[in-house]
């Protein structure tokens, strides 16, 4: 088995909010984090009064700044204005399927395909499932695993629960790096604190007192 996992962020910045704590702890392990940005980021809103061609341009180069914070081993711009198009959806699948052939990553990690109410995230999420569901198993490596990670909607229920107190910071500074987002909506604040929630209020018996805490929902491959 590969010391390979992708990581689906729908845009520049999922990833870090929902799971950057666990992606520090990952690189510092040794493992190799493959991020797939699918989407550009153009529409954000903006306090700058930019283009969208312009906020694309600048949300790449955060995502690159909290990318090297993470110390993320490879990075996949696909540079997709959206998923509402067959195109751009097509795009996307490919870009996955191309990904897993490349680095056959021993899990992989995106929202939720139901429970996060963003739809782009759900979008993302739903065809890269049925994408995976739909590749040849002989192509898919053996034991993958599928982790869906908090975004905009906080899991009623989960299935692992990851002690982030240590990577806290490196997480607080990759969010951070993303400063056209954080200007308008803090979303280091709200992040620290859900993570900070987890931690006091972990179902799972499975940790002792930690500070602060991140959580996954498992998927089967099988639909």
């Amino acid at each position: 088995m590969s010391d390979n996992v992708l990581v689906i962020s729908p845009h520049p910045d999922d990833l870090e909010i929902g799971m950057g704590g666990t992606v520090a702890k990952l690189t510092e392990s040794g493992v190799n984090v493959v991020s797939m940005v699918v989407t550009d980021g153009r529409r954000s809103t903006s306090l700058y009064g930019l283009s969208e061609d312009e906020m694309a341009e600048l949300r790449a180069s955060e995502v690159r700044d909290s990318t090297a914070v993470l110390g993320i081993g490879y990075l996949i711009l696909l540079g997709l204005a959206d998923l509402r198009s067959a195109e751009n959806g097509v795009s996307f699948v490919t870009a996955l399927k191309d990904a897993v052939r490349r680095f056959s990553p021993r899990e992989i990690y995106m929202p939720h395909p139901e429970i996060d109410k963003h739809p782009t995230h759900r979008a993302a999420s739903s065809a890269a499932l049925e994408a995976l569901r739909g590749m040849d198993r002989g192509l898919l490596p053996e034991g993958l695993r599928i982790w869906c990670y908090e975004v905009w909607t906080p899991f009623p229920a989960y299935d692992r629960i990851e002690d982030i107190s240590l990577q806290m910071h490196v997480k607080q500074a990759a969010v951070d790096a993303h400063k056209s987002q954080i200007e308008y909506k803090n979303y280091t604040d709200g992040i620290t604190g859900l993570n900070r929630y987890r931690a006091v209020f972990n179902e799972t018996g499975g940790l002792t007192v930690v500070e602060y805490a991140e959580v996954f929902a498992e998927i089967a491959l099988q639909s």
